[in-house]
């Protein structure tokens, strides 16, 4: 792989290579990141609100129907892309060698780690309960972490698989960190990636909503390098969603602990 070549004698350390840009696939692409990701979430948000009493007003079951809407638009949305841009790749396949499974893990609970520290180091300083609305029963623990595992699945499909599949055809190019090498495409969805989350600055102190974009970007580069690693999307799946679910299991735990 060129993201594992040793560095040759005067190799700059940083370098892009055969990037040819073009304005409208991005723009194309950060239309088709809202086509997949609002119509799910705003149809969640209204089956959720006419049948509460269904989902016995358990948030996270308005998370996982978002998160089941969202998927079948990033499945529906490779359909269309394997037929319209044959020549995209959405590595949407089970590993054909390596699967970086472990190394995914790993840097799934790296991820945790930071998204805690970054979050909440106001709690972490004081041991103060942090706030979350999170419901702590016999359901809704279970719920809160299955539907956060999920969210790698669902997001990987989205951004990983249609935008940086689709980018890497449209806005070719490369660009390398020292041995750390990754399309073009990947750093513009990272972007992207990261203004999805817009809405922290909405319901977040600005110190978290600022963090959440700056590891969100960084992220989703490391999301990239695990695609094109294994030529599959389930590394960056693993990494995505094992993050997102050790992170809301130790707020969880310390909102109990701390208490």
């Amino acid at each position: 792989m060129t993201n594992t070549t040793a560095l040759a004698p005067g190799r700059p350390l940083f370098q892009i290579t055969g990037f040819q840009f073009r304005l409208w696939p991005v723009v194309l692409a950060a239309i088709l990141m809202q086509a997949m990701l609002w119509p799910g979430r705003e149809g969640a948000r209204w089956l959720f609100k006419h049948g509460a009493d269904f989902f016995h007003h358990q948030i996270w079951a308005f998370v996982a129907l978002a998160e089941l809407f969202q998927i079948a638009a990033g499945l529906a949305a490779i359909l269309l892309m394997r037929r319209w841009l044959p020549q995209a790749d959405a590595n949407l396949r089970w590993p054909p060698a390596r699967s970086y499974v472990g190394l995914a893990l790993l840097i799934g609970a790296g991820m945790a780690a930071i998204m805690l520290v970054a979050d909440y180091w106001p709690q972490l300083i004081t041991r103060t309960a942090p706030k979350n609305d999170y419901e702590m029963t016999a359901a809704g623990i279970p719920g809160w972490l299955a539907v956060m595992f999920a969210a790698g699945p669902n997001e990987e499909i989205i951004f990983r698989g249609v935008l940086v599949g689709m980018l890497t055809v449209l806005v070719p190019g490369r660009v390398r960190l020292g041995r750390f090498e990754i399309p073009v495409s990947g750093v513009i969805v990272s972007l992207l990636f990261g203004a999805a989350h817009y809405g922290s600055f909405f319901n977040d102190p600005l110190y978290q909503a600022i963090a959440q974009q700056l590891y969100a970007f960084a992220f989703g580069l490391t999301y990239v390098w695990l695609m094109e690693s294994s030529r599959s999307l389930l590394a960056p799946m693993i990494a995505h969603g094992v993050g997102d679910l050790l992170e809301v299991a130790a707020v969880m735990l310390l909102s109990v602990v701390w208490t």
